[in-house]
């Protein structure tokens, strides 16, 4: 299904002082919605702080969909590893309401792999990757989006997408391209 993906970036919300596991010489930062109520550099770190990001993240890949035409991705692979009891526990545990989130735990448990999704349910399957309660990767025939932990996600392309990098940074978030050949596997 894709082909010839000729570009690879790694978007993050880590800036250049830090590091998602808090290493020598770096600024200490969240990585993960269990870290909501965390202190950080004298600050504590809120809901509201983790659901802007998040949301970035989001329009980052809107961004990147927009540019290659992609209007819908097949959630090409999917390890779902949580049972729902774990993740409504956890939501409520980083003062999520489960009113609130019931749309994405509906959709939890509707996603199979290989199933095609929209726009609003990628909003849906990154808002449960980045909360890593799954983890998948997505594609079209342009496209793929794939999610790591720590709040690291890559995307490749067959085009350039210089427009969608530029929005990336304007919102703040870091990508770079990657200087290597891409090291995972993309199953197709």
């Amino acid at each position: 299904m894709v082909s010839a993906i000729n570009y690879y970036w790694q978007i993050s919300k880590y800036k250049n002082d830090e590091l998602p596991l808090s290493g020598k010489g770096s600024s200490p930062t969240w990585s993960s919605v269990s870290d909501i109520g965390n202190t950080y550099n004298g600050n504590t770190f809120l809901k509201s702080d983790y659901l802007t990001v998040e949301e970035l993240f989001i329009k980052a890949i809107q961004a990147f969909m927009n540019c290659t035409n992609s209007n819908k991705l097949i959630v090409n692979q999917l390890e779902k590893t949580l049972k729902l009891d774990l993740i409504e526990a956890s939501l409520l545990k980083a003062r999520f309401s489960l009113e609130e989130s019931k749309e994405m735990l509906e959709f939890f448990k509707e996603v199979e792999k290989g199933m095609t999704i929209g726009l609003s349910e990628v909003k849906l399957i990154t808002q449960l990757a980045l909360r890593e309660y799954v983890w998948t990767q997505l594609q079209s025939d342009s496209l793929f989006v794939r999610f790591d932990y720590d709040y690291f996600v890559d995307i490749g392309s067959t085009i350039q997408c210089e427009e969608a990098v530029k929005q990336v940074r304007e919102m703040n978030l870091s990508i770079n391209l990657w200087d290597d050949p891409y090291p995972f596997k993309i199953e197709l």
